[in-house]
């Protein structure tokens, strides 16, 4: 398969290495208003670098693009793409409002392409291995979930368009929809949600906290925990399971993963089951499965949309006094 990139940037260069692992396709033809991006990736890459959308999709034999730009811009991609008959994968989050997802799943519909979104985190450990857990029944229903995600100040580098809510969608889209679309993997369909917020920053995005509960249609209930204001940082979780509760204070560190039952504490010892497969490339064999008629599509634009509805829904919480409000797709 010949496939486009739209998009060089940070982003664009981890997909286009993440389909080097990935002998049934090839990078062809990229594409960047920074043409000394768009070069760079194309030079490590072997593939040709255009100057116009227009060049990108009239590119010979071209069967998908991944596209790796600003959030607000996804959408109108997007669009584009499936306008010109080429299967899409769109990094997260899928856009910044239901409405553009929305015209998105159409017009992928309306031009029978597949359509991907780019939630990378169900395929990295532990998660993977929890979700399987989940759909085993290993530890019985989670009834609850908690995650914390804080960092001690924006992420070296950010500016432009990461900083502008308008453009990025703010912080729960930017880095936040990647657990919040976990919780709808863990819990199901979200039912409710408050949110509580503080920021003292000027910058749109600096939000100092801000904490989201969930209910779900399934009765459980989660917390997610994000914010730029914390000096020592977090990343971890509690998921509290029928028979045992599992907790990690450092996601990605297999030696802080440990499981609580009513006997006491063991270790938890999932790491012969962790798949070994690159998260990038595992998500995008997905797709070009999918788009070879081998496999339905893994994240589907319907699964990005509720995940953009639950981001958006958090932030109308705050809006509304942080009053609680409806979930709704």
């Amino acid at each position: 398969m010949r496939i486009g990139l739209w998009g060089c940037g940070q982003m664009g260069a981890n997909l286009a290495e993440g389909l080097d692992g990935i002998t049934e396709a090839s990078l062809v033809v990229v594409f960047d208003l920074d043409r000394d991006a768009a070069a760079a990736v194309a030079s490590r890459r072997g593939a040709a670098a255009v100057n116009s959308a227009e060049e990108l999709f009239a590119w010979d034999g071209l069967d998908g693009v991944m596209i790796a730009l600003p959030s607000d811009m996804h959408a109108p991609a997007a669009v584009r793409a499936a306008d010109a008959g080429v299967h899409v994968f769109v990094e997260k989050p899928m856009s910044v409002d239901v409405k553009s997802c929305r015209d998105m799943i159409d017009a992928a519909r309306r031009n029978g392409v597949k359509l991907m979104v780019g939630q990378v985190l169900r395929y990295y450990e532990p998660y993977r291995s929890i979700l399987r857990c989940i759909s085993d029944g290993r530890f019985g229903a989670l009834r609850a979930a908690a995650i914390c995600r804080r960092t001690k100040a924006l992420k070296a580098g950010a500016s432009g368009w990461r900083l502008d809510r308008r453009r990025s969608g703010g912080l729960l889209f930017e880095v936040g929809i990647h657990e919040l679309d976990m919780l709808r993997c863990l819990l199901g369909r979200p039912a409710s949600v408050r949110s509580l917020s503080s920021r003292a920053s000027d910058t749109e995005n600096a939000v100092d906290f801000l904490s989201v509960q969930i209910r779900f249609a399934s009765g459980g209930v989660a917390t997610y925990e994000t914010g730029l204001g914390d000096h020592s940082g977090c990343y971890g979780f509690r998921l509290y399971f029928e028979k045992a509760t599992m907790i990690s204070h450092s996601v990605f560190d297999t030696s802080a993963l440990a499981l609580h039952t009513a006997d006491g504490t063991c270790e938890l010892d999932l790491e012969a089951e962790w798949s070994k497969e690159p998260p990038v490339e595992a998500e995008l064999r997905g797709w070009l499965s999918a788009v070879r008629g081998k496999a339905s599509v893994p994240v589907t634009g319907e699964d990005g949309l509720a995940s953009v509805a639950l981001a958006e829904a958090a932030y109308r919480s705050v809006d509304l006094d942080e009053a609680t409000v409806e979930y709704s797709t």
